[in-house]
């Protein structure tokens, strides 16, 4: 596992799995830099869903299978997980919806963008995904919202 994935419990257990890929290093830099990226006014509720945030991104980054984001949707998504992923008929994450890009390796969070709070307990932002080794992107948006019991999940 690579160091700055080290504390990730979701990515780590979907890891045994031959579904998850592992990022490289440059790719979990890229990572952080972008959820560094929040401006000042949601520094402190990005912080505090970093524990959310981290394993749910790096999860979508090397997701090979749709099946390998069950368990992550579960746990991110609360309550309405199971039946949304039950209930999907497309790809759970961004490197499925590429074409050409080798679905062995992970794709990069170029950047974290449009951030905006949404309410006082919610924040929405754009992931800008690419494959190196085919150059193709994804978009892909995200609300993060807290719970009652300060856990956030998305939402």
């Amino acid at each position: 596992m690579i160091a700055g994935f080290a504390g990730l419990p979701a990515q780590a257990d979907a890891a045994r799995s031959p579904l998850l890929a592992q990022p490289e290093q440059a790719q979990v830099q890229a990572l952080e830099k972008a959820l560094a990226s929040a401006p000042p006014a949601l520094k402190a509720d990005v912080a505090a869903a970093l524990p959310t945030l981290r394993p749910y991104i790096a999860t979508l980054m090397c997701v090979q299978d749709d099946r390998a984001t069950q368990g992550l949707v579960e746990k991110f998504v609360g309550s309405r997980g199971t039946a949304m992923f039950n209930g999907w008929a497309g790809a759970m994450s961004p490197a499925k919806r590429m074409r050409h890009h080798d679905m062995s390796g992970c794709v990069t969070v170029t950047r974290i963008q449009n951030w905006k709070r949404v309410a006082a307990n919610e924040f929405r932002f754009d992931i800008l995904f690419t494959a190196e080794d085919s150059g193709e992107s994804y978009l892909w948006n995200n609300v993060v919202h807290k719970e009652p019991d300060g856990t956030w999940l998305i939402a």
